[in-house]
C-alpha cells in the first residue's frame, strides 16, 4: 500500500530533523504515526495499532517537553 511509503518517508524525514534537533521532527512524527495508524487498523495488526498509539502520545510528550525547555514555559499543541 501506498501509504506504507508516505508513512516511512515522514519517519526517516523525522529522524533527519531530530538529529538536527529540529521541533519540526515531532510533527513529522505524528504524521508518519498517524499513517502507521491507518495502515494498520487497514491491514487488522491489532499489536501494531497498539504501538502507534503509544508513539503518538509520545509524540506529543516530546512536543510539549522540548517547547518547555525552549521556552521556559509550556506550551501546548
Amino acid at each position: 500500500m501506498i501509504i506504507s511509503y508516505i508513512a516511512a518517508i515522514f519517519s526517516l524525514t523525522g529522524i533527519w530533523f531530530n538529529i538536527r534537533k529540529n521541533v519540526i521532527c515531532w510533527f513529522l512524527f505524528m504524521g508518519s504515526d498517524s499513517l502507521w495508524l491507518t495502515y494498520s487498523i487497514i491491514t487488522k495488526q491489532w499489536a501494531l495499532t497498539i504501538t502507534h498509539i503509544i508513539f503518538m502520545i509520545v509524540n506529543v510528550y516530546g512536543f510539549i517537553t522540548w517547547s518547555y525547555k525552549n521556552h521556559g514555559e509550556k506550551n501546548e499543541p
